[in-house]
């Protein structure tokens, strides 16, 4: 049991051709992280004025979509950097 364990978890090794792209992860991972927010909370912002300035129902649906969408893509990209995040190796 301890071998299987132990060649599950020496996959963390500096030789293996991923590193370069797990290094990177763990540098940039949080900073990434709050780019993100900044950028979500700007855009979140922007629509949010465009769908309060709209006057027709026609544009406050088409802003209502845009807006599902936006939020569906940003909790996309907070999972997918949070993955790859969690799954880098620690060396």
């Amino acid at each position: 049991m301890s071998q299987l364990w132990f060649l599950l978890t020496a996959s963390g090794d500096t030789n293996s051709p991923s590193s370069p792209i797990y290094n990177a992860i763990t540098l940039i991972g949080p900073y990434a992280l709050g780019v993100i927010t900044l950028l979500c909370m700007i855009y979140g912002i922007v629509l949010g004025v465009k769908f309060a300035k709209a006057e027709d129902a026609e544009g406050r649906k088409k802003l209502q979509k845009t807006l599902i969408n936006f939020a569906i893509g940003a909790i996309s990209i907070y999972v997918l950097i949070i993955i790859l995040y969690a799954i880098r190796p620690y060396v």
